[in-house]
């Protein structure tokens, strides 16, 4: 009997179920009887489908992966079939099924991604000469092609969803270091136990544990034991990748959880980061396991705990640096708080000359103090002033000489301060860079100004690109501003054809902007960048809803996932006739939230509203979205309808996603059909719908209409 299946991602179509059809399909056109699916694993090829009433394989079974005809074609190039081979192979001669004395026939092509990697390999097996065989490989390998899309894009949705549940560790923060807790990790373990057993995938776990960290809190106190902590954790997750965990699962021990490593890739990132860790003046005992087909994370995890026990203590190069500065300030104000603390000061700040009035701009200081970004700089301290007016550094040791008793600095409890001028990349003076600090300092000198200057050009890139960017904001406002004013984006519409009757089945709304700006992608992104992406979403889809009652067939919108999920717009949803809208969910953002997002439509859908998916084709992430949505119409890139006609490649993966289509209930759209040779193959593929300027231009509502 073979052991369960771990179920597919939630809102996925189910790689495994499709697989088992597409093995019952092949078994029955073939004279082959035996067929599976396999993924390699270290020296093995781990089975997570299979078809097998002779020899018995099952699903979770392991082949050694050097004895495969899968192995020759993948590694060596070998032709897919080897005919009439005069025994089986050693890994299946022993089973029950496989007579020895007669010829074997196998099949084997690779299950690839849409940018090539081989995920899985395709074999079939059985007695005979395999006369069948040459006349059915281009359909063996178009099942290939359409399971390796599938099984990609289920993976890739997979990786989406762990990277979402490690995102979402709200409330289960480690407070010290910032990462997750135990309870998150136990949680990411369960949930990549069922994804790495469904697919035979490597998963490797990297334990960490800090030396020394009692003796810290006892010599220093627990704020340098937690700032210890603190740079472990950082060293950590800045070696992550997208998909991995860091945990912190011990008072002094992190765990790292890294789907798809293998041991070697384990092993590797372990000595790194043993290697790091010391150079920044940490102890660290490690430990690594990985998981295999035969055993669970859970007692992967173990495994790791008793090599970190059995483990040498690294020696640390040097003692432990500072603690970084607090996360969450911007790249200008952490470098700001370096000078202050390079130079011993107690606040640090930037002061921006502005027409006749001198701003504080950033401040750094650890404390609270009477310095605000935004308030005007006092004008009359004499301190700033002076090297506004000098274009030179000024150092004052002492701020209780007369001279400057009255000065705002000294009033505000300052006894030394150092201020160096700030220039633009033309030469222009930009403002001031000024430390103040409470205890005077007999010995400063003119000398301690080059601290700041010498972080000075640094500040003045940050700076600039700050500046550059909210001007960027500023600009897009006020465009966005205009645009509404002037009504909103203009709406036109392009019809939706069948391509076997010639009819009129819907059309897409689309937005169009100013002549000389940007493209509506570009509008779209940029508002978005700004907070204003909604506001303008819906107001094309308000624009586009006034065609609504005009027009034959169905009306497509086009809202991106973020939107869809707000009450602007399922409130304008809500008094439509559903039935006749399509929402076609695109790219503009980020799906961020499956669930969110299925949920929001839901009760859309159960009254009568239709899903289209677009950009189908066109690589990775459209995949992952059809499986995701389970779309009531799936769209054609233009760039695989483009052409298709003279390349077979487009012809066969278009097939494929219209068998796809055709088992999960949806209809194809194709967009883009620009010549009379792309219809006539599109009609000759089975795809029932298209759009495109071959079969009409997009028109102004009047137009549309009539």
């Amino acid at each position: 009997m073979s052991p369960p299946v771990p179920s597919a991602p939630a809102n996925a179509v189910d790689f495994v179920a499709v697989a088992q059809r597409a093995l019952r399909d092949l078994a029955d056109r073939a004279e082959l009887p035996s067929w599976w699916i396999g993924r390699t694993e270290g020296p093995d090829q781990v089975l997570v489908a299979a078809l097998d009433p002779v020899l018995g394989v099952q699903v979770g079974d392991a082949l050694p992966w050097a004895d495969t005809h899968c192995r020759r074609v993948v590694e060596e190039g070998a032709h897919p079939l080897s005919l009439a081979m005069p025994r089986w192979p050693d890994s299946l001669a022993g089973r029950p099924g496989a007579v020895e004395g007669r010829p074997v026939s196998v099949v084997s092509v690779p299950l690839t991604s849409p940018d090539g990697r081989v995920l899985a390999t395709l074999c079939g097996i059985g007695e005979g000469d395999g006369t069948r065989l040459p006349g059915l490989l281009d359909s063996i390998r178009l099942q290939g092609d359409l399971l390796g899309a599938l099984l990609a894009a289920e993976l890739e949705l997979a990786d989406r969803t762990r990277a979402d549940r490690h995102a979402a560790v709200e409330g289960r923060v480690d407070e010290v270091t910032g990462i997750a807790t135990l309870p998150a990790w136990q949680e990411a373990l369960a949930a990549e136990e069922q994804h790495a057993a469904r697919h035979a995938l490597p998963v490797s776990l990297v334990l960490l544990e800090v030396q020394g960290l009692t003796e810290v809190n006892a010599e220093l106190g627990l704020p340098a034991g937690d700032a210890l902590l603190h740079r472990a954790a950082a060293a950590a997750a800045a070696r992550l990748r997208g998909g991995d965990l860091v945990a912190r699962t011990a008072p002094d021990r992190f765990g790292l959880l890294l789907p798809g490593t293998d041991a070697t890739g384990a092993a590797a990132l372990t000595e790194r980061l043993r290697t790091a860790l010391a150079a920044a003046g940490i102890g660290t005992r490690t430990g690594h396991a990985t998981r295999s087909y035969e055993t669970t994370l859970f007692a992967t995890w173990a495994s790791a705990e008793e090599r970190l026990a059995a483990d040498v203590p690294t020696t640390p190069h040097r003692r432990p640096a500072p603690a970084p500065p607090a996360p969450g300030r911007s790249p200008l104000d952490a470098l700001l708080d370096l000078a202050r603390r390079q130079l011993g000061a107690d606040i640090a700040f930037i002061t921006t000359i502005e027409g006749e009035r001198r701003l504080i701009r950033n401040v750094a200081c650890p404390r609270t103090v009477p310095y605000v970004p935004g308030m005007p700089a006092a004008q009359d301290d004499g301190l700033c002033d002076r090297v506004v007016a000098t274009g030179r550094p000024f150092v004052v040791p002492d701020l209780g000489v007369p001279a400057f008793e009255q000065s705002s600095a000294r009033a505000a409890g300052a006894r030394t301060y150092v201020g160096i001028p700030l220039r633009r990349r033309d030469g222009s003076l930009y403002g001031t860079l000024c430390a103040l600090s409470r205890q005077p300092d007999p010995g400063l000198r003119d000398r301690d100004a080059e601290v700041l200057s010498a972080v000075a050009d640094a500040v003045m890139e940050l700076v600039e690109e700050e500046d550059g960017a909210r001007r960027l904001r500023r600009a897009r406002l006020a465009r966005l501003a205009d645009l509404d004013a002037s009504g909103g984006p203009v709406v036109v519409y392009q019809p939706v054809v069948d391509l076997v009757s010639g009819a009129t089945v819907g059309a897409e709304a689309l937005s169009r902007f100013p002549a000389g700006t940007p493209s509506p992608d570009r509008w779209f992104a940029d508002a978005a960048e700004v907070g204003a992406g909604e506001d303008l979403e819906l107001s094309a889809l308000d624009n586009a809803l006034r065609g609504l009652p005009h027009l034959p067939g169905f009306l497509a919108l086009n809202v991106s996932p973020s939107t869809i999920t707000t009450p602007g717009f399922l409130r304008r949803l809500q008094a439509l006739p559903l039935d006749r809208v399509v929402v076609e969910i695109t790219e503009h953002s980020a799906v961020a939230d499956y669930t969110a997002l299925l949920q929001a439509l839901e009760p859309l859908r159960r009254n009568g509203l239709r899903i289209a998916v677009d950009d189908t084709g066109a690589g990775y992430a459209s995949l992952s979205h059809v499986l995701a949505m389970l779309p009531d119409f799936i769209k054609l890139d233009i760039s695989l309808v483009r052409g298709i006609d003279a390349d077979t490649s487009r012809r066969a993966l278009a097939a494929g996603l219209v068998t796809f289509a055709q088992a999960t209930g949806a209809r194809i759209i194709a967009e883009g059909i620009e010549t009379a040779a792309e219809l006539a193959v599109l009609r000759e593929l089975g795809v029932g719908l298209g759009q495109g300027y071959h079969l009409a231009r997009p028109a102004p509502l009047r137009i549309a209409a009539a």
